[in-house]
């Protein structure tokens, strides 16, 4: 050792071991003394006051509970579709944090608004799932792994088990943990963002896909409240109060589509708590973008749950990497895991979904033994553009397709999300029918049940006629479908000269024999989608045509001819730039299908709230979330006619209009579940289809098919709002269903063209 300079070593010495002594006595005082909080905790817990004062803390749990409800009853009472209170707080950049706050202009979330870039949106689903719940376990204290591990216990069925442990702290548990549970999954991880980075992480990985339920629990002290353990204790107690309390939690949730989450009772905390994170939280609403309204805040505090796997995988969405959390130091508020606990609860909100305590589970799932299950038929209009024909090719110039219009989009603004890319199926060409091979599997794995093509014929000439020519010579492809008739003059709107019309719709004497022969080949096809019985025509401009009661009459006789029962026509609600509908047309339609974003939304115009510095637009910018929540959603439409409820997953025409566009900004999985989920319950069982706009539309924002940005979001909305094929259903007498499947598909691209790698149908009998 080197000599100290200045004084002598010895003492020096004596000094450090003295108080490394004392240190040594501090910290077998400090363990001593949790031993004795934690003997105290276990006597309190066990002893017979607690359990005779147990009446008194469910008495008082409950009365929080009526608390809660009674303070939402003003919101509830204004109605569901009201957008009157619109909020627009989450769908741009937040202001700079009050003073005082603990977040900061500097801190991690706001000063990199950056998405993270993803290499590649597909995620391949887990290999190695077996059953149908998933623990999702972090751990950062080990000494209190024993608490769950213990509770696991009362889980009543199989379940699958991931755990994260921390470096530096939880991994030399990896060992035991596998020893105990030899199939679970183990991840090392950083210290930082806590158990919510942690489950950030899983949700980037598609670790939560294809479970019904997700329990997520981690290994809590809260070192900063005097009743951490006990905390703890109740929030572990209760998420797994006993094998019977957790059978009924999963039945609920497997029971009632509109829970989602169950969380332990008292646990739910509301905008009296957004301390320092209202800023942080939206920043990542921003990041979607989703608005949301701060006043009506509710989350799980202590962050322990069981809930349905779409809240979770949708954290997947944020694209948050390390450098967007924070060095751990013991943060008590405005960080982004706090963010994130609360961030938790909007997602789930804003899917049109609700958080249950463990105390009203009885009663809800009471409630929804007794409700009928049905499952409605979901539609998607289907736009066969994406091919070369010879018309486009004289008037867009040579190798038209609308992917040139998608490609050529760039934002408008800052936050603008443009231009939307396409994923796994790529800019495919429709005259390959393996296109619509892959289409096919993927609808069917995600409860889509068939598409309207729309079809475009001009007294005798078809245009894009080429997919349904490929689809009707190829019987082996899952594509259940049915025909919009697209019965408008094609002009160069997309330009801006209408006046210019490219090729007219006429209706010249014996039109309708005409139209029909050409139908005849599709309304034959076993794959044609009817309604008792009856093949679906949809004619997007009935109050245009010309003597159109009579027209519909004689097609409705065609049919009959030709051995069906009847024809059943559907009429696109007419928006309010169409032709009115006349009495007489309107007699001889079956029902109506609204056709967003034509009609029958809530408009709020965000035009003023652009960040500085983007495109002046002729067109405008609205909210989608107020477009959802305004959505008009009776059954009844004009003339007294059924009216099918129709949805959008968003809206956005800059590619086609570039400064022209209407642009619904905010468009996203989220606000379009909670959309799909009230149409479908206003549909109800007497209605059973939902129209979605549109399957492919991509040069107008509006596609299910998955895109670089959410991925398969979209149609892992439609699945969780109605279940796959084999739902119970009860369909009107003789409806043609399409056949229940339970199909995994994996599809690949390869040098911009699609195959389908590996497509496995299985037919539940």
């Amino acid at each position: 050792m080197p000599e100290v300079p200045g004084g002598d070593s010895d003492d020096l010495f004596e000094e450090l071991r003295l108080e490394n002594e004392w240190l040594r006595q501090r910290v077998e005082q400090l363990d001593a003394a949790a031993r004795e909080y934690r003997r105290q905790m276990t006597a309190v817990l066990t002893s017979m006051s607690w359990r005779v004062t147990s009446p008194i803390r469910i008495s008082a749990g409950r009365a929080r509970v009526l608390k809660r409800r009674v303070r939402s009853l003003p919101g509830r009472l204004r109605g569901r579709d009201t957008v009157t209170s619109f909020s627009p707080t989450g769908l741009f950049a937040p202001p700079a944090p009050p003073p005082g706050s603990l977040a900061t202009v500097d801190s991690p979330l706001l000063a990199r608004p950056h998405l993270a870039t993803r290499a590649d949106a597909e995620r391949a689903l887990p290999a190695s799932r077996r059953a149908r719940i998933l623990v999702a376990a972090h751990v950062y204290y080990p000494e209190v792994w024993p608490d769950i591990e213990d509770r696991l216990a009362r889980l009543p069925e199989p379940f699958d088990l991931v755990v994260t442990l921390v470096r530096g702290r939880a991994e030399s548990l990896e060992r035991e943990i596998v020893r105990r549970f030899p199939e679970a999954r183990i991840h090392l991880r950083e210290n930082y963002g806590r158990d919510l980075a942690s489950i950030l992480e899983l949700a980037d990985l598609g670790i939560f896909e294809g479970y019904d339920a997700i329990l997520k629990v981690h290994t809590k002290r809260s070192p900063h409240r005097l009743d951490g353990d006990g905390w703890r204790v109740a929030l572990l107690d209760g998420v797994l109060p006993s094998p019977d309390g957790v059978q009924r939690i999963l039945e609920l949730l497997r029971t009632d589509r509109g829970i989602g989450m169950v969380v332990p009772g008292g646990s739910i905390k509301g905008a009296e708590t957004w301390g320092s994170d209202q800023e942080l939280v939206e920043a990542l609403a921003a990041r979607i973008p989703i608005a949301f309204d701060p006043d009506q805040l509710e989350y799980s505090a202590g962050s322990m749950y069981w809930t349905k796997p779409w809240v979770l995988q949708r954290l997947a969405d944020l694209r948050l990497d390390r450098e967007h959390f924070e060095s751990e130091a013991n943060h008590l508020d405005g960080s982004t895991a706090h963010a994130l606990e609360r961030f938790i609860g909007v997602v789930t909100k804003q899917s049109g979904l609700e958080m249950v305590e463990t105390d009203d589970v009885p009663s809800r799932l009471h409630r929804a033994r007794r409700r009928p299950r049905w499952r409605p038929r979901v539609l998607a209009f289907y736009l066969p553009q994406f091919h070369r024909i010879p018309e486009n090719d004289l008037w867009w110039g040579d190798g038209f397709t609308d992917w040139r219009n998608v490609e050529a989009a760039e934002p408008l603004y800052d936050g603008h999300l443009q231009p939307i890319e396409p994923a796994e199926l790529g800019r495919y060409d429709l005259s390959d029918p393996e296109v619509m091979r892959a289409q096919g599997a993927l609808a069917a794995a995600y409860g889509v049940d068939g598409f309207v093509m729309h079809h475009y014929w001009f007294d005798g000439a078809p245009l894009l006629e080429t997919p349904l020519r490929n689809l009707l010579a190829d019987r082996s492809i899952d594509f259940p479908f049915a025909l919009c008739w697209a019965n408008e003059s094609w002009t160069r709107r997309w330009d801006g000269l209408e006046a210019d019309v490219l090729i007219q719709q006429s209706y010249p004497a014996g039109w309708e024999d005409r139209f029909y022969d050409d139908l005849a080949p599709a309304l034959r096809d076993p794959r044609y989608i009817t309604v008792d019985g009856n093949p679906l025509l949809v004619i997007y401009r009935p109050g245009e045509i010309r003597k159109g009661a009579e027209a519909i009459k004689r097609l409705r006789q065609r049919a009959m001819r030709d051995g069906f029962g009847d024809l059943h026509v559907l009429g696109v609600l007419p928006a309010r730039e169409l032709a009115p509908v006349s009495n007489e047309v309107a007699g001889a339609l079956d029902g109506w299908v609204h056709f967003p974003p034509g009609s029958g939304l809530g408009l709020h115009s965000v035009g003023s709230l652009l960040p500085e510095g983007g495109e002046e637009l002729s067109g405008d910018v609205y909210a989608f979330d107020a477009a959802v929540d305004g959505a008009d959603l009776s059954t009844v439409g004009p003339h007294g006619l059924p009216q099918h409820p129709g949805v959008m997953p968003g809206w956005d025409n800059t590619a086609r209009r570039r400064r022209a566009a209407y642009v619904f900004h905010g468009g996203n999985p989220l606000s379009f579940r909670r959309w799909l989920s009230r149409a479908v319950q206003a549909a109800g069982p007497a209605g059973r289809m939902v129209f979605v706009n549109a399957w492919n539309e991509w040069a107008e924002g509006a596609h299910l098919e998955p895109d670089r940005r959410f991925g398969r979001g979209n149609l892992e909305a439609v699945l969780d709002v109605v279940g796959d094929r084999r739902e119970t259903s009860t369909p009107s007498a003789g409806a043609n269903h399409v056949a229940p499947l339970d199909v995994r598909v994996d599809v690949r691209v390869a040098a911009g063209t699609v195959s389908v790698a590996d497509a496995t149908q299985t037919v539940a009998r």
